[in-house]
């Protein structure tokens, strides 16, 4: 099915967010972005991909910051920025490779504040993934092969990282249902069922603008 919405992937971690994105992104024969935007981001910016990964989803921290520098921002002319947070700097560039990709098509996006960068794009649908933190410490310490309480620690570690990113650069709370189209707790239906109801979601939800066009 041909469509046109641009997906925004919120999730806790251990959720399983990424992987319905994948799976999403694949029912739909659409562009997936993760990591992937890491390295697209250290071709835009001239940065070190590998000192961009340690920052990723971290708000800034007046102890990192840049080189003299020039990089594009927020849909301005190149500009010189100097004493900018390295964190800055990497969401400044993410912000404007998320804004092209999304005028570019449909596609999935996994984190970065891309529910709140995309919040005015016309075709535009944020999704935040949730689960109960026992079922993400379960799901972790499978796949990572580590205990629970590693798990649990690391869940506590990246859920803060994420809240205190997205509350740093984003107006609104990270995962406040009221900011999102839609929250969805990924332990109810399995990660393939959660991600095959958001592609029904999807489906209709165009089907519905179409019907609301030609009713005009």
């Amino acid at each position: 099915m041909s469509i046109h919405t641009v997906i925004s992937i919120s999730r806790q971690f251990g959720s399983g967010g990424r992987e319905i994105g994948q799976r999403i992104a694949e029912s739909f024969g659409i562009p997936f972005y993760d990591s992937a935007l890491i390295s697209m981001a250290a071709e835009k910016s001239g940065m070190s991909k590998q000192v961009l990964e340690n920052l990723d989803e971290k708000a800034a921290s007046r102890f990192l910051y840049t080189i003299p520098s020039s990089i594009p921002t927020l849909g301005h002319a190149s500009t010189t920025v100097y004493n900018m947070p390295l964190s800055d700097t990497l969401f400044l560039t993410q912000y404007e490779i998320i804004k092209q990709l999304a005028n570019e098509g449909p596609c999935v996006i996994v984190g970065r504040c891309s529910d709140y960068i995309l919040k005015d794009h016309p075709h535009h649908l944020s999704v935040f993934i949730h689960a109960p933190e026992e079922a993400r410490a379960k799901r972790i310490a499978k796949y990572e092969d580590i205990k629970i309480e590693e798990a649990l620690s690391r869940i506590s570690k990246y859920d803060k990282e994420r809240k205190k990113y997205h509350d740093y650069y984003a107006a609104g709370t990270w995962g406040n249902a009221a900011f999102y189209d839609l929250t969805v707790d990924s332990m109810r239906l399995g990660i393939a069922g959660t991600a095959e109801m958001l592609c029904y979601v999807v489906a209709h939800m165009e089907e519905w603008e179409e019907s609301q066009k030609k009713g005009q």
